[in-house]
């Protein structure tokens, strides 16, 4: 992987350190905060605006919260999956609903299910286990589920910007 920007090396940073610091139930706990922002931020763009592109943007807000409920639910069962076994699970179809409502829903069924069966799992265990991320490089589980904490959080910012560019 090339060398980080300064911002990447330092989010980087964060997730790492974080990760390493905070229990389980500190990261869910900032899972679940920002999976609520990133929840009122969806719906409170008109759902007769989710499939307009707002000016100056490249999606459309269906396309953003396809985007990002899709990586979630990847997102959930890998770090559930690595962090039970330390094994990456078998590739399954992209299988996001097409509503916002149905989109909501299966991201948050997916993280109760990731909350219920982390409680199982023990928080230095399959460390050593690390995919890669597009932007950061490999995350270990823990960081990547901290991770979620930070896309919710993005996205919901981007997502209310697509509500105030298209009033």
């Amino acid at each position: 992987m090339a060398e980080l920007d300064p911002e990447n090396a330092r989010i980087l940073s964060y997730l790492q350190v974080q990760a390493a610091k905070l229990t389980i139930p500190e990261i869910q706990e900032k899972v679940t905060e920002a999976a609520a922002t990133l929840r009122a931020s969806a719906v409170a763009i008109d759902e007769a605006q989710y499939d307009i592109t707002p000016p100056g943007e490249e999606w459309t807000p269906r396309q953003l919260l396809d985007h990002v409920v899709g990586w979630h639910l990847q997102n959930a069962r890998e770090v559930l999956f690595v962090a039970l076994t330390g094994e990456m699970p078998f590739e399954e179809p992209r299988n996001v609903p097409n509503g916002r409502d149905e989109m909501l829903a299966a991201m948050d069924a997916a993280f109760e299910s990731l909350f219920i069966h982390l409680a199982d799992a023990t928080p230095d265990y399959f460390l050593e286990t690390k995919w890669e991320h597009p932007m950061f490089g490999p995350l270990n589980w823990r960081e990547w589920f901290l991770f979620l904490r930070l896309h919710c959080g993005d996205h919901a910012r981007q997502l209310d910007a697509m509500r105030a560019s298209s009033k």
